[in-house]
């Protein structure tokens, strides 16, 4: 039963945020004007897990920002169930709803509050620097998490995920020029 009610409430644990931080960061990532190519990794140590939302309501295709069905709230509580043992210092999520619920039971448990980020200008300087030495997870959709994924492997290697794809893991581990990237499948 415990189960059920906190699947029953997760929309509204949801991260909506200060206001403020978000206007606040998102100028900050507007002034960025540094290219993947100019951003040096040699002092960067950190762990990146990216994954997309889970499953969103698709009942309405004009719905530009739908919260997670039934389906999708359960697999977060499995990415929750899958993340305890790891260690989390930073939760990123875009503006959208199914993000912030995909986050939130992680966000609780790990007792850290979800940052706002822009998918299109998230690499950058002051990215690396905010998240040097630290263990980061950012979830984000099929078509952002590959491309900042290549960003931060600094080579194109992964295209947009299916948009049937909610289970996969990319953990990318970076020591100084030292970049690794595993997909894992997480059931």
């Amino acid at each position: 039963m415990k189960h059920y009610m906190l699947l029953l409430l997760l929309p509204l644990f949801t991260f909506c945020g200060n206001p403020n931080e978000e206007k606040k960061e998102t100028s900050k990532e507007e002034k960025t004007t540094e290219t993947p190519a100019t951003i040096s990794h040699q002092n960067q140590h950190a762990t990146y897990y990216l994954i997309r939302h889970a499953e969103k309501v698709r009942t309405n295709p004009n719905d530009p920002d739908p919260s997670l069905e039934i389906k999708g709230m359960m697999r977060a509580k499995r990415w929750a169930a899958y993340f305890e043992p790891i260690k989390i210092d930073q939760v990123y999520v875009t503006k959208y709803i199914r993000t912030k619920q995909t986050a939130s039971l992680i966000a609780q448990q790990k007792q850290v509050s979800p940052k706002h980020y822009d998918p299109n200008t998230v690499y950058s300087d002051e990215f690396l620097n905010k998240t040097n030495g630290k263990s980061v997870l950012i979830v984000g959709h099929s078509n952002t998490i590959p491309q900042l994924v290549n960003q931060l492997i600094g080579e194109e290697k992964f295209k947009d995920m299916d948009d049937t794809d909610n289970s996969t893991l990319f953990k990318v581990t970076i020591n100084g020029n030292d970049k690794k990237v595993e997909t894992i499948t997480v059931e």
